[in-house]
This record gives structure tokens, C-alpha cells and sequence, in this order.
């Protein structure tokens, strides 16, 4: 809906027909063993654009299932090769320099760090590349190998600063994402400022340096120091989970389009941690639901064809055949965990977030023109690969 010069967000669509919808593309990925994920996942992403309204008109998804496959052989091909020679490499030279192969081990998923981030970079440029809000699409710059350099650097610093550095690290590099993002021909600024930042995360170090002390008395031999350990590790949990949402509230508030369109958004911790306890609860719950069916549906058949069965043949069952039921164990567990995460926790999330959108500045709309089209054919391949968000 818009008011006066400001529109707010919501989300259409209930919960039912997204459930619906995860079964029936979680039963297609299992038959394909995994095949059908990458249309799946479209149909699901597809879905949950459509039900984010801004003033009323809906956002669209527009990207193809193809251009996912393509981008996922492509990314598996690259981290194969690299898992097939680097690691190697790092291993062997660990092996005759230290006479073990765990520094090299360590080396080697050091290094993968770097391609996690290139990753998560080019996986939101594909979502924004793909995404449109009134006709118009959204789009990124490239800049993946960028990102990835200054993830890596403002980490190193955040680690060796005893994490002081973590609220410039992340304001680094919502600014680097937001600096590349137009939406048609404007580009979007960033003014959220780094001093706004501290507050909120002052309270994890207060718990991180809290527990190592208690830690600390605990290994000098005080007794009561256990206790003090429990509360402010609850508490240093409790600090990170309200920094992350305090802080993508100050950083989304942060972003501007244009010269005159303005984000406000204002999530509240507490209904966070109460979508991911519930959502993640009911989820559990389905899932028991979901296997204590498959086993009853499995002995039922069982017990009908006993007498047609010649029990004693399993003993020899080709361990392809126990590969395979093994993959169908696999798929059917974990790709429904993660399609019922969908449904139950990050859904909710999107409606609660959407519900405390607004946009300021809504008369500039009208004047921003499509800009130039910025298509990704390979699309968010080393993203699926690295399973972020069970894709979303």
C-alpha cells in the first residue's frame, strides 16, 4: 500500500499452498535423484517473489532451472579440480615438512574460505540480475574476485583485532555490495555509518571476553567459575543473534536508490529467535512424521510380499542397489530439511521483515528507467554448490 510519499511491504500467500509446493518438488528431486532440484528451487523462488508486494505491485523471479544446472556443473568442476590438485599438493608438502598431514589439511580448507565468499557474492548477483519490481530489474555489478579479497582481509583483521573489527568488517562490505546494485539506471548508495554499529555488538564482547575469563578461572581450579561460564556463553548467544539482526536493521536502513529513495526496515530480535525455535521445532516434528510414514508405508508393503520374497537373496544385493537406497535415504532427509526450512523459517522471515518495510521517496519511482540488461547465463552455480540457504 502507499501512503502519501512512502509505500509499505507485505506478504501474500500462505503457508499451506508453500508447503504444498515443497513436498511436491522435494518428491520430484528424489525421484531425479537431485536432477529436479534446480527446478525446484525456481518454482519455490518464483513463488515467494510473487507473494512480496511493495505498494501492491509484486516482485518477479526470473530466472531458468538450465542456467542453475549450468552453473552448478561448472562450479563442481572448478572446486574438483581445485579439492583434486591443490589439496593434494598441500597435504604432500605438509607431509614432508611437518611430518603430518594436518597443517596441510587445515591449509587446504583455509583457502576454501576465499571461494566461499566469491560464491556468496555471485549468487546474490544472480538473484538481483534475475530479480524485477514493476517491470523494471534489479541488477549487480561484477565484482566476485573484489569481494572476496576484502572478505578475506577485513576477517585476518577482525581475528587478530580479538573480533573489535567485526562492525567495520560488515559495514565494508554491505558498502562494496551496495555501491554495485542499481535498480533500472540508478545506482543505490549507502549511508549507514560504522559508529552506529558498536553498541550492539559491544554487548557480544562483553560475552566473548566474559566466557574466556570465566574459562580461564575455570582452568585455575575455581569451582563456582562453571556456572559463570554457563550464563555468559547463554548470554554471548543471546548477543550475537540481537547483533545480526540489529545489525542488518541499521545496515538495510542504510541503502539508498537514487537521490531520493530511502529503505527503512526494523526487525525485532525476540520474534527472530521465536521464528527459528518454532519453525526449526516444527519442522523436526515433520520430518519424524515424514520418515515414521516412509516406515510404516515400507514394513506394510514388506509384510504384504513377504511370501514373494526371497529374504535370503539380500545377503548378495549388488552394493550399487545399497548405494542407491542409501542416496534415496539422503535426498528424501536432507533435501526435505532444507525445503521444510524454507517453508517454516525463512518464509516467516521474509513476512516479518517485509511487514516492517517501508519505502520513502516513492515519487521518484515513476522517473527510473529500465537501464541495461545485466543477465548471468551461469547463474548462482558455486552458490547451489555451497548450499547457502538451501538456495534461497
Amino acid at each position: 500500500m502507499a501512503t502519501n510519499d512512502t509505500l509499505t511491504a507485505q506478504m501474500d500467500g500462505g503457508r499451506g499452498h508453500l508447503l504444498a509446493l515443497v513436498f511436491k518438488t522435494t518428491a520430484l528431486t528424489v525421484l531425479t535423484l537431485g536432477l529436479y532440484s534446480f527446478w525446484g528451487r525456481t518454482r519455490i523462488r518464483r513463488w515467494i517473489w510473487s507473494s512480496l508486494r511493495v505498494g501492491g505491485a509484486p516482485f518477479e523471479y526470473a530466472g531458468r532451472p538450465l542456467e542453475k544446472l549450468m552453473g552448478f556443473v561448472i562450479a563442481a568442476v572448478i572446486v574438483a579440480i581445485y579439492l583434486g590438485l591443490v589439496v593434494m599438493v598441500l597435504i604432500f608438502a605438509s607431509l614432508n615438512l611437518a611430518g603430518s598431514p594436518g597443517p596441510g589439511t587445515f591449509a587446504a580448507f583455509a583457502l576454501l574460505l576465499p571461494v566461499y565468499w566469491f560464491a556468496k557474492y555471485r549468487g546474490q548477483r544472480y538473484l538481483l540480475n534475475h530479480t524485477r519490481w514493476r517491470g523494471i530489474a534489479f541488477s549487480m555489478e561484477p565484482g566476485a574476485a573484489g569481494y572476496a579479497v576484502r572478505a578475506v582481509g577485513w576477517s585476518l583483521a577482525s581475528v587478530l583485532t580479538l573480533g573489535i573489527l567485526v562492525p567495520l568488517r560488515a559495514h565494508r562490505l554491505w558498502r562494496y555490495r551496495a555501491e554495485r546494485t542499481f535498480f533500472g539506471d540508478q545506482r543505490f548508495g549507502f549511508v549507514a555509518q560504522v559508529r552506529d554499529l558498536y553498541a550492539p555488538f559491544g554487548l557480544v564482547l562483553a560475552g566473548l571476553y566474559g566466557t574466556i575469563l570465566f574459562i580461564a578461572l575455570a582452568e585455575a581450579g575455581y569451582d563456582a567459575a562453571s556456572i559463570g561460564i554457563f550464563c555468559t556463553a547463554l548470554f554471548l548467544v543471546w548477543a550475537w543473534i540481537n547483533w545480526r539482526v540489529v545489525s542488518f536493521r541499521i545496515l538495510a536502513s542504510g541503502l539508498r536508490c537514487g537521490d531520493g529513495i530511502a529503505l527503512r526496515v526494523n526487525p525485532r530480535t525476540s520474534v527472530v529467535i521465536l521464528i527459528h525455535l518454532l519453525g526449526w521445532l516444527l519442522t523436526g516434528v515433520l520430518l519424524v512424521a515424514t520418515v515414521i510414514g516412509l516406515a510404516i508405508a515400507t514394513g506394510a508393503f514388506a509384510a504384504g510380499t513377504a511370501s514373494q520374497i526371497d529374504w535370503s537373496r539380500l545377503e548378495d544385493a549388488s552394493p550399487y542397489l545399497i548405494a542407491l537406497a542409501l542416496a534415496l535415504f539422503y535426498l528424501t532427509f536432507f533435501v526435505l530439511r532444507g525445503a521444510l526450512g524454507i517453508a517454516m523459517v525463512t518464509f516467516p522471515l521474509f513476512r516479518h521483515v517485509a511487514g516492517t518495510l517501508d519505502v520513502f521517496g516513492a515519487g521518484d519511482i515513476h522517473m527510473i528507467q529500465r537501464g541495461e540488461a545485466a543477465h548471468m547465463a551461469d547463474a548462482d552455480g558455486f552458490a547451489n554448490l555451497f548450499d547457502m540457504g538451501s538456495g534461497i
